[in-house]
């Protein structure tokens, strides 16, 4: 599976160091927020040594790059947009504090060579952060089954 260089070389250095944190964006409104992926806008992966890596998702593609989180604000009438760490129990906190060793990109379901997602394997659990349909999809483990057709996980980018 082939995927842009840029992003790949962004992945590679992220394994061997540890979650420092997770800072995350979420959509609320009148003082609620939906669930877990569902209220997600964007969020950061703090690196030991390195500068926060952004996720943001874009249809079926999952965009990388190194950038510091940007701060919370009002919408009015149409809600506030929230930056801060990840809590529990929204999935990405339960990750801050493990060493990253190693990660695999996820192709989405598109022609053009792009990533879509990618799995995460932690020292406690793999962490699968994907596009899909221009949805969050956080889940633990595995890509699900069900998407499995959709999205292509490639190979360890630190071997097996």
């Amino acid at each position: 599976m082939e995927q842009p260089p840029t992003v790949i070389g962004l992945l590679r250095r992220l394994v061997g160091r540890r979650l420092v944190g997770v800072t995350e964006a979420r959509y609320w409104y009148e003082g609620r927020r939906d669930g877990d992926a569902a209220s997600l806008l964007h969020c950061w992966l703090h690196f030991a040594g390195l500068p926060p890596v952004m996720a943001h998702g874009c249809g079926e593609h999952l965009l990388l790059e190194f950038a510091e989180p940007y701060a919370s604000y009002d919408m009015q009438e149409y809600g506030e947009t929230r930056v801060g760490p990840a809590q529990p129990p929204d999935l990405l906190a339960a990750y801050a504090g493990q060493l990253l060793r190693n990660v695999a990109p996820i192709q989405g379901y598109t022609s053009e060579p792009s990533v879509g997602g990618v799995r995460l394997r932690f020292e406690r659990a793999d962490l699968v952060v994907a596009s899909f349909a221009d949805e969050w999809l956080l889940t633990p483990g595995p890509v699900p089954r069900e998407l499995a057709a959709y999205l292509t996980v490639g190979d360890w980018l630190a071997g097996a």
